[in-house]
C-alpha cells in the first residue's frame, strides 16, 4: 500500500483558498443515491503527492508486516524511535498506516546535518538499529563516545538492519546516531541483554515522559550525557509512565530551586522541594514505591513555585517496558485473534442489563423564544435549504468524498436531523423527504436481496487502500455504515418506523458477514464503526448478536483496560490508523455494551476515557483538542488556526452523547450536565451561522471558521444535535423531573399515570431569572430537582410561590418533594459572574500568558484588533496586554446590551460571547502580563 506523510498548511490564506475551492464543484441528484457501475479502488491507483483541505500527503514505503513484528527477539530489548533522545531538527512520523511495515506505526528521519539521536542502555550486551532504505543518507554511530562505524543507510539488509555493533561487555552503554548526510531514518532499536536492574529512562525520552510548553528541554547528544527539562513558571506539568514498584527521578537543585507537588495516578503524594544551598546535579529529587508493578502507573509533577526553577535530568524504574510497544503488540495478538474469528462474546442469559434513574424525552418538549429555539429553527432553515439543492449540499468538494464517495452518510445527515427534529416539532416536508429516501434505500435493499442496503456494493467493506482520496472509500465501512445507522434511528424516533424495519435485515447480514468482520478495525479509523451495533441493540429492533459482534471484532482487551486506568495514551497513541476524537464514539459504544451487559469492565472504561479527556485534552471552555492528522500530545491544547487542528464540532457532540449517557445513569451528578452545557455553547452553538450552515472546526483566535454546507461529518453530528436540543433540558424519572438546562421551554410527561406539564420561562443566558410552573389537572405528588451549576457564585435560593424552600449549592441538585397543585410556581436567580483559567497550551504568545474568560458557562470573545507583536504563531496575530487577570476582571463593565461588556481603558476592545460572535476579529484567549 502507498504510505502518507501528513502535513499542514502553513498560512490562514491558503486554507481559504481550499474553501473556496469545494465551493465551485458541481452537483447531482436530489434524494436517495445509487451506485453507478463498479466503485472498487485498486491499490495504487493513485500516485505522487496529492492534497486535500490543506494536508499534503506523499508515499513512503511499502509492507505486510504487523506493527510489532520486530518484537519476536527473546533475548534482547525492543526500543522504539519514540524513545530515544533528539538534538537538532527531526522529523517525527507518529501516524502512520499500519500497512507501512514500520514498528509501532511511527519513524523519526533527521532533517539536518549534525542532528543527533541518543539512547542508554542498561544491561547491554550488544545493539542493532533498523530502518528502511534511504538514499544518499549517511550516519556515524558513536557507542560510549567513541566512532564506532559510519553507515551508509541506502543499504539495510533484507531484514532492515542496518547496524550491529556485534558483541559488547555486559553493562550501560550510551548509544549516539549523529546524521552526517541526507535523511537518516530511525525506526527502532535492539539492545541484547535483557536488563538485570533498574532501567534509566532521560528526561527527553518522549515515549515516557510528557510536559507542558513552558518545560525547556536541553537535550543529551554527543557531548551531553543526558538531557535537563526545566522550567520556572507555576502550573507547568510533567507526568511519567512506566511499570515498576519502584520510580526514582534525578535532577538539579539549587539556590533558585523550586517546589512541585506530585501525584501517583491522580492522587496527591508528596511535595518535593528542589532547593539547595549550592547548585547541584545528579541529586534524587523523590522516590514513589510500592507502586503496583504489573501496571502503568503515571506519576505527575505540577510546579506550584513561582520564578524558581525545577529541572529534571533522568527517571530510573524497575521496568522498561514501553507502553506504546506494548499496545501496538496486545493490539497485533487480537487483530489475530479476529483474523481466525477466535474472540469470544458472552452469552445473553448471563447479561444484567442496568436501567437509567432518569431518561431524556423521546418527545414531549417544546422550546419557546431564547437561545435553544433561535438555534432548532436554524437548523430547520438549514434542511429545508438542503431539500432544495442537487445532493442537500452547496456543491461536490474537490475530491467527491463527502458526496460521492461517503454517499450513505449524507443520507445519515439528512434522515438525523430530520427525524430527531420531528420528535419536537411537525414539519411536514421533512416527514415527506425522510419517506423518499427510506423508499430509495428499501429498493436498493430489496433489490439486494440479503439485507445489505449501503449504496455501493459490499465488496467495498474488502477495500484497505492508503493512497488519497481512495483512502476515503475505506470508512464506508465503519464510518459512513455508522452515520446512515444514526440516520436510520433517528428516522424511527421520529415516527417514521421504516427506519427500524430497515435496519434489522441490514445487521443480520452484517452480524454474520464473516469474510469482512476481521477488516473492521482495519484501515481508516475503523473503530468508529463499533458504535453503531450497540445502538440499534438499545432500539425496538436489536437483537443481543448486535452487542456480541462489538465483542468479537471491535472490543480489545488491552483497549478497555488502558482507558480504565485512565492512561491517556489509550487516546492520543491509539494504534489503529490514527488518534482522533472519534475515539469518543467508540467510547459511547463502551457504555451501551455496559448498559446492555451489565458488564463493569465496560464501565470502568467509559469512566476511564470521560477522565483521559477531560483531564488531558479539553481546553478551557470545552473544545477536545485530540484531533486527527496531527500528534496532539496531552494538554497540548494547540490553538493555531490550521484547518486540521481546531476543535472539531464532531468532537463535542461526542463528548455531549458520552455526557449525557453519564447523565440520565447518575441523574444527581451536576458534572454531567455542567459539561454538556459547557459544549453546547462554547462549541455546538459556536458551530452554527446565521443561516444555520456549520462550521468545521471551531476557532478561538482572529476569525471563525465558515460556516458551510457539502455533508462534512461535523455536519451529520451537529444538524442531528439541534433537532434533539429539546432532550437536553429535562430528564424525567418514575417519581418527578430533573431540570437540567436552564431554556424556556415546555415539557409534558406522566407520573404514575397522571399528565403533568411544567413551562420553564427564562431569558438565560441574557438574563438570569428563572420561573417552572406547575400545570396539572389534579394535586401531583412528584420531585422536582433543580440543577445548581458548578459555576454559580455561592447558594442559591430557591422559591415556591414566593416563599424560600431550599438553597442549593453549586455542582449539586436541588430535590423538592411535595404535593404539587396548578399553577404552583418555583422561581429562583442564577448568579452570573466572572472568572477566568489559565492556558498552559502550546500556543503561547511571547512575554505573556493567556487565558479564557468566562460569563456563566459562556467562554467570551474579545472582540477588537488583533496585534501584529502578539502573534500565537507565524502570521496568526492576537493581543496582550500588560496588567493581570484579575486587573482585567476588575475593568470589564457591563453595557446596557445583555452579555456585552466593555473594557476599561481599551476602547477599541469589547467582550461578547463566543457562540453569538459571527464576524469580526477576536480571540477567546488574550495574552496578559506574564505570571511567574
Amino acid at each position: 500500500m502507498k504510505k502518507l506523510i501528513i502535513k499542514g498548511m502553513k498560512t490562514k490564506k491558503k486554507w481559504l483558498y481550499v474553501v473556496l475551492a469545494l465551493l465551485i464543484q458541481g452537483a447531482g441528484t436530489v434524494y436517495g443515491q445509487s451506485p453507478a457501475g463498479n466503485d472498487t479502488v485498486k491499490t495504487g491507483q493513485q500516485t505522487g503527492e496529492v492534497s486535500y483541505a490543506g494536508i499534503k500527503m506523499e508515499k513512503v514505503g511499502e509492507s505486510n508486516l504487523s506493527a510489532t513484528a520486530g518484537q519476536k527477539h527473546a533475548d534482547g530489548r525492543v526500543i522504539n524511535d519514540t524513545e530515544l533522545t533528539y538534538s537538532g531538527k527531526w522529523e517525527f512520523n507518529r501516524l502512520l498506516p499500519r500497512s507501512g511495515g514500520y514498528f509501532c506505526n511511527t519513524r523519526s528521519y533527521a532533517q539536518q546535518n549534525g542532528a543527533t539521536a541518543s539512547c542508554l542502555l542498561n544491561d547491554c550486551e550488544g545493539i542493532r538499529w533498523y530502518a528502511k532504505p534511504v538514499a544518499g543518507a549517511v550516519a556515524e554511530v558513536y557507542i560510549d563516545g567513541k566512532l564506532v562505524k559510519t553507515v551508509d543507510c541506502a543499504k539495510p539488509a533484507a531484514d532492515g538492519l542496518l547496524f550491529d555493533s556485534g558483541a559488547l561487555s555486559r553493562g550501560d552503554h550510551r548509544l549516539v546516531i549523529v546524521a552526517k548526510s541526507g535523511a537518516v531514518e530511525i525506526d527502532w532499536l535492539l539492545c541484547k541483554g535483557k536488563p538485570a536492574g533498574p532501567v534509566q529512562i532521560d528526561a527527553g525520552n518522549r515515549s515516557f515522559v510528557q510536559y507542558t510548553a513552558g518545560f525547556r528541554l536541553t537535550p543529551a547528544d554527543l557531548q551531553r550525557a543526558q538531557s535537563v527539562a526545566e522550567a520556572t513558571l507555576s502550573d507547568e506539568e510533567w507526568e511519567f509512565c512506566a511499570k515498576g514498584g519502584t520510580v526514582r527521578c534525578y535532577g538539579e537543585t539549587g539556590p533558585d530551586g523550586g517546589t512541585m507537588q506530585l501525584y501517583v495516578n491522580d492522587k496527591p503524594y508528596r511535595t518535593v522541594n528542589c532547593y539547595s544551598k549550592v547548585p547541584q546535579k545528579h541529586r534524587l529529587l523523590f522516590t514513589v514505591d510500592h507502586l503496583m508493578a504489573d501496571q502503568y502507573n503515571r506519576i505527575k509533577g505540577i510546579v506550584v513555585s513561582k520564578g524558581k526553577r525545577i529541572a529534571l535530568e533522568r527517571f530510573v524504574t524497575d521496568d522498561p517496558s514501553c507502553l506504546m510497544v506494548e499496545m501496538n503488540r496486545q493490539t497485533d495478538e487480537e487483530l489475530a485473534q479476529m483474523a481466525r474469528h477466535a474472540k469470544k462474546a458472552s452469552d445473553p442469559s448471563g447479561w444484567k442489563p442496568v436501567g437509567f434513574e432518569a431518561v431524556a424525552p423521546v418527545r414531549g418538549v417544546k422550546l419557546e423564544d431564547g437561545v435553544f429555539k433561535t438555534i432548532f429553527d436554524r437548523n430547520i432553515r438549514y434542511l429545508e435549504d438542503c431539500l432544495r439543492k442537487p445532493n442537500w449540499v452547496d456543491a461536490k468538494d474537490q475530491d467527491r468524498i463527502w458526496i460521492d464517495m461517503l454517499m450513505g452518510s449524507n443520507e445519515g445527515r439528512m434522515l438525523g436531523g430530520m427525524g430527531h427534529t420531528l420528535r419536537f416539532r411537525d414539519v411536514p416536508a421533512f416527514s415527506k423527504a425522510i419517506e423518499d429516501i427510506l423508499e430509495q434505500i428499501d429498493r436498493r435493499q430489496f433489490a439486494n436481496g440479503n439485507g445489505y442496503l449501503m449504496p455501493y456494493q459490499s465488496l467495498n467493506y474488502k477495500l484497505s487502500t492508503d493512497t488519497w482520496p481512495g483512502v476515503m472509500r475505506d470508512e464506508q465501512k465503519n464510518y459512513d455504515r455508522a452515520m446512515l445507522t444514526k440516520g436510520l434511528l433517528a428516522a424511527g424516533l421520529g415516527g417514521h418506523e421504516r427506519g427500524y424495519r430497515l435496519l434489522r435485515p441490514f445487521y443480520d447480514w452484517f452480524n454474520n458477514a464473516k469474510e469482512y468482520l476481521p477488516l473492521m478495525l482495519l484501515g481508516s479509523m475503523g473503530i468508529q464503526g463499533s458504535i453503531a451495533g450497540p445502538m440499534v441493540y438499545h432500539s425496538p429492533v436489536g437483537k443481543p448478536e448486535d452487542i456480541q459482534t462489538n465483542m468479537k471484532y471491535y472490543d480489545m482487551d488491552w483497549w478497555l483496560n488502558d482507558l480504565a486506568q485512565g492512561l491517556p495514551e489509550a487516546a492520543w497513541r491509539f494504534t489503529l490508523n490514527r488518534p482522533h476524537n472519534y475515539l469518543l464514539t467508540s467510547v459511547c459504544a463502551l457504555f451501551d455494551i455496559y448498559k446492555a451487559t451489565g458488564s463493569k469492565r465496560y464501565l470502568n472504561a467509559a469512566l476511564g476515557a470521560w477522565r483521559i479527556y477531560s483531564g488531558y485534552f479539553q481546553i478551557p471552555g470545552g473544545g477536545i483538542s485530540l484531533c486527527e492528522h496531527f500528534e496532539c500530545r496531552p494538554k497540548s491544547h494547540v490553538l493555531t488556526n490550521l484547518p486540521n487542528n481546531i476543535y472539531e464540532t464532531c468532537g463535542s457532540v461526542f463528548w455531549i452523547d458520552l455526557n449525557h449517557r453519564f447523565l440520565q445513569l447518575w441523574p444527581t451528578k451536576e458534572r454531567y450536565a455542567s459539561e454538556i452545557e459547557k459544549s453546547l455553547y462554547n462549541v455546538v452553538f459556536a458551530a452554527q451561522g446565521e443561516n444555520g450552515c456549520i462550521r468545521y472546526f471551531n476557532q478561538v483566535n482572529d476569525a471563525k471558521y465558515p460556516a458551510m454546507c457539502y455533508n462534512t461529518c461535523c455536519e451529520i453530528q451537529a444538524t442531528a444535535l439541534y433537532g434533539m436540543l429539546p432532550q437536553y433540558v429535562y430528564s424525567v424519572a418514575p417519581d418527578g423531573v430533573f431540570v437540567n438546562l436552564f431554556s424556556a421551554s415546555d415539557i409534558d410527561f406522566k407520573v404514575k399515570d397522571q399528565p403533568v406539564k411544567l413551562t420553564m420561562k427564562t431569558q438565560f443566558p441574557y438574563g438570569n431569572q428563572v420561573a417552572l410552573r406547575v400545570s396539572a389537572d389534579h394535586p401531583v405528588t412528584m420531585k422536582v430537582r433543580v440543577r445548581i451549576p458548578e459555576w454559580a457564585k455561592g447558594g442559591v435560593v430557591l422559591r415556591v410561590n414566593n416563599r424560600k424552600v431550599k438553597t442549593g449549592m453549586p455542582g449539586s441538585y436541588v430535590e423538592i418533594d411535595r404535593t404539587w397543585k396548578d399553577n404552583d410556581e418555583i422561581t429562583w436567580s442564577l448568579p452570573m459572574t466572572w472568572s477566568y483559567e489559565k492556558y498552559i497550551g502550546a500556543t503561547r504568545i511571547a512575554g505573556a500568558t493567556r487565558y479564557a474568560f468566562f460569563y456563566g458557562p459562556m467562554l467570551m470573545a474579545l472582540q477588537g484588533p488583533m496585534m501584529k507583536d502578539a502573534e500565537q504563531a507565524p502570521n496568526e496575530p492576537s493581543v496582550k496586554f500588560d496588567v493581570s487577570p484579575d486587573e482585567f476582571l476588575k475593568r470589564i463593565k457591563a453595557t446596557d446590551k445583555p452579555c456585552e461588556f466593555t473594557v476599561e481603558g481599551m476602547p477599541d476592545y469589547r467582550f461578547t460571547p463566543y457562540f453569538s460572535l459571527q464576524g469580526g476579529n477576536f480571540t477567546c484567549f488574550p495574552g496578559l502580563r506574564q505570571a511567574e
